[in-house]
């Protein structure tokens, strides 16, 4: 698999190659292009000999003066980066530090289908006054699921002994988590009422009430809310998941209509969202097909040529007459039941 992306951080924009599979790293390189500069500098080119799974730090002219690299090399497994070894070293490399802090403020955990308590994070978040309540609001009322208002209410719980003395003695929790428990053995919920409006005023229901629709939005909101006024990059597994197809677009309009410097990627299966091809260029639209050993193939819309996608071409309909591949080879839908006792 190959990765190239392009990063800027303060007054430098970085290009970064990988090449890898599920065993080894096997090529990777960073540039520098400082802006005002005319050309881009090689910062390292690590390059793994697969013989014998031994890699060397090539370092660029400007970099060349650098001290640890035996110290780097030393924790550079053949299924570890450059970047990952410089976290495993002891060594004091000032730009190194800065882009992999960079990365960790602007890459957000991936947001999947299954439970995360995402909730929680959008309750906490509010609660702490990381993102704007009046912005949640207003992201609530706009997505007509008659939601007006919320009201957030903590409560302090004592935690069970039981799990107490099992996180004592695990060794692998973190020693943090240990003195928090023992200086304060409580944990505090965060308590979600929703307020729609009704025929005599506000009427109050509990989170666990609501839709999976109005829950599914209002846990996304924090995401759309920190894409929309920080620059972050976030993945997230089925958006459409438990939303109404017009909710899902209007999800993604507001994000293309405030966004300026995040990046959101997304999978889903629904396939209107091929009609607007304003919002969607071809590039911007990615594939999955599993082929014959059941290997997945990843291309783009763009990849096609006018003779399968023309510029003037529906590209839904195209992808629902099966031009465009990546479809189900579904069976036939008889059952046997003749057989059956």
């Amino acid at each position: 698999m190959n990765n190239l992306k392009f990063y800027r951080i303060i007054d430098i924009k970085y290009r970064y190659e990988i090449h890898f599979n599920n065993d080894i790293i096997k090529y990777e390189l960073l540039q520098a292009h400082p802006f005002g500069e005319i050309r881009a500098h090689k910062v390292f080119e690590r390059i793994l000999d697969i013989d014998t799974t031994l890699s060397e730090i090539k370092w660029g002219n400007k970099y060349s003066s650098i001290g640890n690299t035996r110290d780097l090399s030393v924790n550079l497994l053949p299924n570890r980066t450059v970047f990952g070894s410089f976290q495993k070293s002891n060594v004091n490399i000032p730009w190194m530090k800065k882009i992999i802090d960079w990365a960790d403020s602007y890459i957000l955990p991936i947001v999947k289908t299954s439970e995360q308590h995402l909730s929680d994070y959008t309750s906490r978040l509010l609660s702490n006054n990381n993102i704007d309540k009046e912005q949640v609001k207003m992201l609530l009322r706009t997505a007509d699921i008659g939601v007006s208002d919320f009201v957030l209410k903590k409560e302090i719980r004592d935690i069970p002994q039981p799990l107490i003395e099992l996180i004592l003695k695990d060794d692998s929790a973190p020693e943090p988590l240990k003195n928090k428990v023992m200086d304060d053995p409580t944990t505090e919920d965060i308590n979600v009422k929703m307020i729609h409006n009704g025929a005599q005023g506000g009427v109050e229901l509990d989170f666990n009430e609501e839709s999976n629709g109005t829950k599914r939005y209002y846990e996304l909101s924090s995401i759309l809310l920190k894409l929309t006024n920080e620059s972050h990059f976030v993945t997230v597994d089925e958006l459409e998941s438990r939303m109404h197809p017009d909710l899902y677009q209007h999800f993604l309009n507001t994000y293309l209509s405030n966004a300026k410097n995040s990046q959101l990627v997304f999978t889903t299966h629904m396939r209107e969202f091929l009609n607007d091809r304003d919002l969607f260029r071809d590039d911007s639209v990615w594939f999955t097909e599993k082929n014959d050993i059941g290997a997945t193939q990843l291309y783009s819309l763009a990849d096609f040529g006018s003779d399968i996608l023309r510029n003037s071409s529906n590209r839904y309909n195209a992808y629902r007459i099966g031009r465009l591949g990546a479809i189900p080879n579904l069976g036939g839908t008889h059952i046997n039941i003749e057989n059956r006792q």
